[in-house]
């Protein structure tokens, strides 16, 4: 199961074997062990693998057909995001890859709104 979401999803990115090897610090037949099923990737790997990717490990390992990654979910989400829709999910990634916290960001809104408010 995780050599066949490895190779659809490497093929899905336009990536080489080789080009993903190197990007997770593997040889390129240790990768394509992994995606013949020949042998299953460690955790650390696993994580790379998914951040590559942009996916789940659960996705990964075959627990679930959703690859996105779920970043905030509702009370975790600023109330000032989920009043604004989901158009600015785009946000929460990146606050993600980021390490912002909600507190975080509920300043860099408060942030931008003082700013828009002495620009008026």
């Amino acid at each position: 199961m995780i050599g066949d979401r490895l190779k659809k999803l490497r093929k899905e990115k336009g990536f080489e074997a080789q080009y993903v090897a190197k990007k997770i610090n593997v040889a390129k037949s240790t990768y394509s062990g992994y995606e013949n099923n020949k042998s299953v990737p460690n955790y650390d790997i696993l994580k790379k693998l998914a951040d590559l990717f942009d996916c789940t490990t659960d996705y990964l390992l075959g627990r679930t057909d959703r690859k996105e990654v779920a970043v905030m979910e509702g009370e975790e989400i600023p109330k000032e995001l989920r009043d604004v829709g989901v158009e600015y999910l785009e946000v929460n990634r990146i606050a993600k890859e980021k390490g912002f916290t909600p507190e975080d960001i509920r300043e860099i809104i408060e942030t931008v709104e003082r700013i828009k408010n002495n620009n008026q």
